[in-house]
């Protein structure tokens, strides 16, 4: 949810169903005045695709509408002391790109109701003050990180989601639950929250690492009450988490934008033919492409890993690197020279193809994924026999070689075969 404030990677492996977990970095902020609201669209159908966002994005998110996205989730607060300082501007984006403005609050409560109650009137009165529309969705994102307790028992820490949940409803919004389909299963007894709401969960769940571009349902984690998937952290190559509605979406909001077609959407929780439901919706964006001379493409990418820069004769360009996570303008296709491959960025200057496209690499044995300080992000395993693509060359961690997977998130070398 974060990369930003990123969440651990929902991951399934193979048909399973796996987890998410978050890190988050606080920032200090002076609480904002209240926001003005701008019309916003109202209303999402099934199968609608869109992002959450959070300080890690940009304050403009026009390029999520841009790639498809419909609505938009956006990270307005955590704990009862830090609001996101990008929130007002981020849902002022939405509005004005015709996205529906939806917000999330990062839970430190555990199973403690009472805490759990005062988050709930923070999160609430973040939510106003940064512009959210009344009536819209306000989630709970009840994850590992910040030093939220996840193993207070699964009834306690549902008790307590509710109570948030509760406060939210009375302030008039609509209360939803994130978090992975990992600890959903096992640390949460979500029968408790889904009997007093019904299908308010949005849960996340990857196929794969890296960019997922489709939502592929033959992924889709088996469970109930589902009304928002989390299918990708790196959503179209934007780095931005990728959601899909399994349910149509809407607040009531005269003066707004709705679609028309939200409404005639089958409240069904999972889908009926899901594949052929999301054929239109589900293009992929793929890289823009747009000729600047009859032999030459220029293709828009993202950078993973920071890449140098080098000649035609394979010697690096004094000052010219490409920091990880940066965009970039690759001329042309692939050139191999001096037993590697590159992209051509200039004239006569290139960049290895790995530190962008990534290399494909097969798990020989089971593997754990950690951050860049070491620590274990605590996702289920990823099973022997897949393949991940890793950016760049190895980089050491507490003595051992590892491999990037994705942003701050590395596996080690030797479970590679």
């Amino acid at each position: 949810m974060q990369k930003k404030n990123k969440k651990f990677l929902g991951i399934l492996a193979c048909a399973s169903a796996l987890a998410t977990t978050s890190v988050f970095s606080i920032e200090a902020l002076a609480t904002p005045k209240t926001a003005t609201v701008q019309a916003a669209r109202t209303s999402v159908a099934a199968r609608s695709y869109g992002v959450d966002v959070s300080s890690y994005q940009s304050s403009n998110i026009a390029s999520t509408a841009q790639a498809g996205a419909q609505f938009a989730i956006v990270k307005v607060s955590e704990g009862t002391s830090y609001r996101n300082p990008k929130a007002a501007q981020q849902i002022a984006s939405a509005n004005a790109t015709n996205m529906m403005p939806m917000a999330y609050h990062f839970a430190t409560f555990g199973a403690n109701s009472a805490a759990a109650a005062n988050e709930g009137n923070y999160a609430v009165a973040s939510a106003k003050a940064l512009g959210l529309p009344a009536g819209s969705y306000i989630a709970c994102d009840w994850e590992t990180g910040q030093g939220n307790n996840v193993n207070g028992g699964k009834d306690a820490s549902a008790n307590a989601i509710v109570a948030f949940m509760d406060k939210v409803k009375a302030a008039g919004y609509q209360p939803l639950l994130y978090s992975g389909a990992y600890l959903l299963n096992n640390n949460v007894n979500t029968n408790i929250v889904l009997n007093k709401y019904p299908n308010a969960l949005w849960v996340a769940s990857y196929a794969t690492m890296g960019r997922i571009d489709t939502a592929d349902f033959n992924y889709f984690p088996s469970m109930n009450g589902v009304a928002i998937w989390q299918f990708t952290d790196n959503w179209r190559g934007l780095n931005v988490d990728g959601n899909i509605t399994l349910l149509p979406l809407q607040f009531n909001n005269p003066n707004n934008v709705t679609d028309s077609n939200a409404t005639k959407e089958p409240s069904s929780q999972g889908p009926t033919n899901p594949n052929a439901a999301i054929s239109e919706q589900a293009k992929p964006a793929d890289n823009k492409t747009t000729p600047s001379s009859p032999a030459e493409v220029k293709t828009q990418k993202t950078v993973m890993h920071k890449a140098y820069v080098y000649d035609k004769d394979g010697h690096k360009v004094e000052g010219k690197v490409y920091s990880a996570y940066s965009s970039i303008t690759v001329l042309g296709g692939i050139v191999a020279m001096h037993n590697h491959d590159y992209y051509k960025v200039g004239d006569n200057q290139y960049v290895v193809v790995g530190n962008i496209d990534g290399t494909k690499r097969v798990l020989k044995k089971n593997a754990y994924v950690y951050n860049n300080k070491g620590r274990r992000v605590y996702v289920p395993t990823l099973r022997r026999g897949i393949t991940v693509p890793t950016y760049g060359s190895s980089m050491t961690i507490n003595g051992k070689k590892h491999y990037r997977i994705n942003k701050n998130r590395y596996v080690k070398v030797a479970n590679f075969r």
